[in-house]
């Protein structure tokens, strides 16, 4: 079924809307000034780059470079040197592949864990903030939308 004109106007308009609220949001969820209040004893250690490379270790098992650097949208030079920090601090290590000899994965240290475990209360913090301004039946609408929006984009992705 095709969207009539009036249809078609409506949901430009709506794009419009929403593509404000996603601009507000985006910039509020990558402000330095928010890092810094869900990560208080994290930002003065680390920068939120190194914690988002940490969460998606968590989450990848033992990625090489180049996995790495598509889940996060780098060249493999920079996070070749992302991964020479993590590993300095402590929270990172490279380790051979048991599979290929010539392939080496980086994979999350009990340190880093410690870093995504207090990075991911922070964020329960901050969703808890958010829910808490909806009532349950927006609660329940709001993670249900969020999650088709972001299937969607997962789908479009690169």
């Amino acid at each position: 079924m095709r969207a009539g004109k009036n249809d078609s106007t409506v949901i430009d308009s709506q794009t419009d809307e929403l593509v404000g609220y996603w601009l507000v949001l985006g910039h509020r969820i990558m402000s330095r000034k928010l890092a810094a209040s869900l990560y208080p004893e994290l930002t003065s250690k680390l920068p939120r780059g190194q914690v988002h490379a940490l969460v998606l270790l968590t989450e990848a098992g033992e990625p090489k470079i180049s996995e790495l650097a598509a889940v996060l949208s780098l060249d493999e030079s920079t996070v070749t040197r992302l991964v020479d920090k993590l590993e300095a601090a402590g929270l990172a290590e490279r380790r051979r592949s048991t599979s290929d000899r010539r392939s080496t994965g980086v994979a999350i240290t009990k340190e880093g864990r410690k870093v995504v475990a207090c990075a991911r209360a922070h964020q329960r913090a901050l969703m808890t903030e958010v829910l808490t301004a909806l009532d349950p039946h927006e609660r329940t609408e709001f993670i249900r939308l969020t999650a088709k929006a972001a299937e969607a984009m997962r789908l479009r992705a690169p």
